[in-house]
Formats: C-alpha cells, structure tokens, sequence
C-alpha cells in the first residue's frame, strides 16, 4: 500500500522536471483503476492506510497533498 500511495503523490505532485506530464496522468489513470478494482473493504482499507499515513507525516502540506491524492483516486459517493 505504501508504494502504490508514495508512487501516486510522485506522479501527482512531480513538476515536468522531474516526470514528463503525459507519463503521470497515464499512471496515476492506472493506479486509479487498480484501485478501483479492488473490493469495497480493500478501497476502505486502503483510503484508511492513505490517512493515518496524512496524519503521520511531519509536514501539513504533504498530508495535505496526500489526503487530495486519495480523494482523486478513490472518489467517495459524498464527493
């Protein structure tokens, strides 16, 4: 889970010098579909692990940037 999340805020968050942009959208497009395809306890598992890691992160800006990056991939039905 780590990696998945770790990878998504890369390519999310990576300016074109350090990703080429096409590269990042065609990803995280991936990563969001794995997401997706996995059980509604493994999304719950998964966006649970996304925020405790949030919340763990020393810098607000980061677990802010993490929390938009699940949003994004895994939308809730309030969003």
């Amino acid at each position: 889970m780590h990696a998945v999340l770790y990878a998504a805020l890369f390519f999310e968050t990576s300016g074109d010098d350090d990703c080429d942009p096409d590269l990042a959208v065609k990803q995280l497009e991936g990563i969001a579909w794995s997401l997706r395809q996995l059980s509604e306890a493994e999304q719950q598992e998964f966006r649970a692990f996304a925020l405790r890691a949030a919340e763990a992160d020393p810098s607000p800006t980061v677990g802010a940037e993490i929390v938009a990056v699940v949003d994004g991939l895994l939308p809730t039905d309030e969003a």
